[in-house]
C-alpha cells in the first residue's frame, strides 16, 4: 500500500539544496567583488598582475574554505550532542564523525589552495612564478598569512583520521574543539590585522568566525541528520534553537563592533562599496534572524509532532540564506574599508597603544568617551543574556529569583564595562593612576558586586537535569564546583595569597610593563584582577555553593588581612623612588606633553590605591555581619524546630505511657 507524503513534507534531496546553496554563494561572491572592486589585485601597490587565476581562484577557494570550516565544526558538534551510551557513541554520532572527515578534507585542500594563491597575489605574479625560489619557504614561515593558511591545513589534516577513530564522547568534544580553533588563524589576517582598534577587530572577527561557524555548520548537520530520518532529531534541533540564538546575538554583536573599527561614519554604509556589502550582509543576518524565529515558534513544534520534512523545508531557505552571506563576507574580505582622503600617520605611540593619540585628559572623556574593546564588550553582553536568559526561565516555570541578585549582578556588570568601554580605557593606557582605578573596581569593586548576584545557583535551578548517563551543563557546573581545583582556589588562604599577592607581582616585576606593551597581556591582567577578586570575595560573602567555607569569625579576620596588604601595597607604590613601567612610560610622553610627570603620577596611583579600599573593605565586613546575623537566626529557627519536634515526641511518649498506666489500673480494678 503506498502512503502519499504530506505536501508539505516534500523536501529536496541533500545533494540538489547543497548544490543549489553553492551556486548561490558563489553568484552573491562574484557580484560582489564586481561592486567594490574585489576582483582587482590586493597586492602591494607597485607589484605585477598575479593573473585571472589568482583574481578569481582565491576568493571562490576562500568561500570553500569558509563553508568547509562551518560544516566540519556543524558535523562534529552534532556528534557531541547526540545520546551516547556509557561514554561510548552511537551509530549517528560515528556517521556524523566520518561526514566531517570528509569535509575536513575539503577544507584542508581549500586552505592549501588559498594558501598557494594568496602567496601569488602577495607578490603580484602568477603562481608558478611566485614559487620559483624560496619564495615559498619564506612566505609560509614568516609572513602572517602564510602560517596562518599553513596552520588551518595542518589542524584540518589532523581532524581527518581522528574522527574516524574516535569512539568514545570525550574523543569528540575534543575533535569538536579542535574544529573551532581551526578558524582561528583566520581572525589573524585580513583588514582585522591592521589599523586602529586592531585588537579588537581580531577579537570580534573571530566571535564573528566561530558564531558563523556554529550557527550555519549547525543547521547544515542538522538538515543532513534530517536527511538520514535520524530518531533524534527533535531533541537536536531544540538544542541548536538555542545555540542558534545566542550565535545570532554574538554574530550580530560582533559585526557592529567590526563595522564600528571599520567604519569612520554611519554615512559610509551608504556611500562606500565597502559600506553597501556590509548593508547586504546585515539584511542577510536579519533574514535569518526572522527564519530563526520561525523555526523556534511553528517548526520545531511540527519537528516534535513526527513531520521532519517542515523542518528541513525552512532550514534549506534557510541555508540559501546564509550561502548568500557567506559569499558576501568573502567579498567583504577582498573589498578595502573606505579611508581618509588623507591618510592619517602612524606614530610610533600610535603604533604602541593601537589607537589615536587621545587629547588631554578631562572628566568628561573619562566618562563619555566610547572604547571600543571587543573582548570586555562581548563578554559583558554574554554574562547579561546568561543572566537574564536564567531569571525569565525561572519566572517561565513560576519561580521566583531575588530581585536584589540581578540588581547586584548587572551593576557589577556596568562596572566592568566602565572600565573596559570608555575612557578609562583610553587614559588608562597612558597613564598608571588612571590604570590604577580600573585595577580597583576591577578587583575590590566589580567582584562583590558580581559574587551577590549568585550566579552558579542561578545556572543550577535554571538548568534541566540531563537525561540519566549524559553529562549537561548542569552537572559539569556541579562538578567543577566539587573538583579538587575549586577546592584549592576557594580554600581561605589560597584565595588570600592569589589576592594580596597578584599585584605585588605584576607591579614590582617586569610583567606589568610586558602587559602594557600587548593588548592580549593587557587583557590577561585585567582578567587576573577580576578573576582573583571573585574568588576571595566568593570564599567570604559569596551565596553560591562551595565545598566548604571558614567560619564567619575567620572570615572577618581574612578581610582586616587583606586590607592591610592592600594599604601596604599601596604604601610601597608612593614609597617607591623606581618608576614603574618607566621605558613604556617616557616612550608614552614623547608625543603627549599634556601628561603628568610619571613619577608623580606613580605617587598620585599609590595615594589613590591606599585610600580606595577602605569603603569596599567596610561594605565587605558589613555584609559579612548581616549574613552571620541572618546564619544565627536560621540556626536559631532550626534549633527551635528540632526543640519542639522533640518536645512534641515527648509529650507524644508521656502520653503514651500514661494510657498503658491507665490501663494497667482498669485491669487491676
Amino acid at each position: 500500500m503506498n502512503i502519499s507524503t504530506p505536501a508539505a513534507d516534500v523536501v529536496p534531496p541533500t545533494r540538489q539544496w547543497g548544490v543549489a546553496a553553492a551556486g548561490v554563494a558563489l553568484v552573491t561572491l562574484i557580484v560582489a567583488l564586481l561592486l567594490g572592486g574585489g576582483d582587482a589585485t590586493a597586492g602591494i601597490p607597485g607589484l605585477g598582475d598575479p593573473g585571472d587565476v589568482t583574481k578569481w581562484g582565491l576568493p571562490i577557494a576562500r568561500a570553500v574554505l569558509d563553508g568547509a570550516g562551518a560544516v566540519t565544526v556543524g558535523l562534529l558538534g552534532l556528534a557531541v550532542v547526540l545520546p551516547v551510551r556509557k561514554g561510548q557513541l552511537g551509530g549517528d554520532a560515528l556517521h556524523a564523525l566520518r561526514a566531517a572527515s570528509l569535509s575536513a578534507l575539503v577544507l584542508a585542500v581549500a586552505a592549501a589552495v588559498v594558501h598557494l594563491l594568496t602567496l601569488s597575489d602577495l607578490v603580484g605574479r602568477p603562481l608558478p612564478d611566485a614559487l620559483a625560489g624560496d619564495s615559498f619557504v619564506s612566505y609560509t614561515s614568516t609572513v602572517e598569512q602564510g602560517r596562518a593558511y599553513a596552520a588551518m591545513v595542518v589542524l584540518a589534516l589532523a581532524i581527518i583520521p581522528a574522527a574516524r577513530l574516535t569512539l568514545g564522547h570525550g574523543g569528540a568534544i575534543a575533535l569538536f574543539c579542535l574544529g573551532v580553533a581551526t578558524l582561528v588563524p583566520l581572525s589573524l589576517i585580513g583588514h582585522s590585522s591592521t589599523g586602529d582598534y586592531h585588537h579588537s577587530a581580531r577579537v570580534s572577527l573571530l566571535v564573528h568566525l566561530v558564531g558563523m561557524a556554529l550557527w550555519v555548520g549547525g543547521l547544515v548537520a542538522l538538515s543532513w541528520y534530517a536527511g538520514r530520518r535520524g530518531r533524534e532529531l527533535p531533541r537536536a534541533a531544540r538544542a541548536f534553537s538555542a545555540v542558534a540564538l545566542g550565535c545570532f546575538v554574538m554574530v550580530a554583536a560582533s559585526g557592529v563592533l567590526n563595522a564600528w573599527v571599520r567604519l569612520s561614519s554611519l554615512a559610509e554604509v551608504f556611500t562606500s562599496a565597502y559600506g553597501l556589502i556590509l548593508f547586504g550582509k546585515v539584511l542577510a543576518l536579519v533574514t535569518l534572524g526572522w527564519l530563526g524565529w520561525r523555526h523556534r515558534s511553528r517548526t520545531l513544534p511540527q519537528l516534535e509532532a513526527g513531520r521532519p520534512g517542515a523542518f528541513r523545508r525552512l532550514a534549506v531557505g534557510e541555508i540559501i540564506i546564509m550561502a548568500v552571506a557567506l559569499g558576501l563576507a568573502v567579498a567583504l574580505s577582498r573589498t578595502e574599508p573606505p579611508g581618509p582622503a588623507i591618510p592619517e600617520v602612524r606614530t610610533t605611540v600610535r603604533s604602541l597603544i593601537g589607537f589615536p593619540v587621545p587629547p588631554e585628559i578631562s572628566p568628561g572623556r573619562l566618562i563619555t568617551e566610547f572604547y571600543p574593546d571587543a573582548m570586555f564588550a562581548l563578554g559583558i553582553l554574554a554574562a547579561l543574556l546568561l543572566y537574564l536568559g536564567g531569571v525569565w526561565r525561572l519566572h517561565r516555570r513560576g519561580d521566583k529569583w531575588p530581585v536584589g541578585r540581578t540588581i547586584a549582578w548587572l551593576t557589577g556588570l556596568a562596572t566592568v564595562g566602565f572600565v573596559g568601554l570608555s575612557g578609562m580605557q583610553t587614559y588608562g593606557m597612558v597613564m598608571l593612576s588612571v590604570h590604577m582605578v580600573q585595577h580597583m573596581i576591577l578587583m575590590m569593586v566589580s567582584p562583590i558586586l558580581l559574587v551577590l548576584g549568585g550566579p552558579i545557583t542561578l545556572a543550577l535551578r535554571a538548568l534541566k537535569p540531563a537525561r540519566r548517563g549524559q553529562l549537561g551543563p548542569r552537572e559539569a557546573i556541579t562538578a567543577a564546583v566539587n573538583s579538587p581545583v575549586a577546592q584549592v582556589l576557594t580554600h581561605p588562604l589560597v584565595a588570600l595569597a592569589l589576592f594580596v599577592s597578584g599585584s605585588f607581582t605584576v607591579y614590582f616585576t617586569g610583567l606589568f610593563e610586558s602587559a602594557m606593551r600587548s593588548h592580549t597581556g593587557h587583557m590577561l591582567m585585567s582578567a587576573h584582577f577580576l578573576v582573583v577578586g571573585y574568588l576571595f570575595f566568593e570564599m567570604l560573602i559569596g551565596i553560591d555553593p562551595l565545598p566548604k567555607r571558614p567560619p564567619f569569625p575567620a572570615r572577618v579576620v581574612l578581610q582586616l588581612l587583606a586590607m592591610s596588604f592592600h594599604a601596604v601595597f599601596g604604601l610601597a607604590l608612593m614609597e617607591s623612588s623606581r618608576l614603574i613601567a618607566g621605558d613604556y612610560y617616557r616612550e608614552i610622553a614623547t608625543e603627549m606633553p599634556w601628561l603628568p610627570d610619571a613619577l608623580d603620577d606613580q605617587i598620585l596611583a599609590g595615594q589613590i590605591t591606599w585610600g580606595f579600599g577602605e569603603l569596599p573593605g567596610l561594605l565587605v565586613i558589613g555584609v559579612l555581619f548581616v549574613q552571620w546575623y541572618r546564619s544565627d537566626e536560621r540556626e536559631a529557627r532550626r534549633f527551635d524546630r528540632r526543640e519542639g519536634e522533640d518536645e512534641a515526641e515527648r509529650e507524644a511518649y508521656n502520653a503514651y505511657l500514661a494510657k498503658l498506666d491507665e490501663r494497667s489500673r482498669r485491669e487491676k480494678t
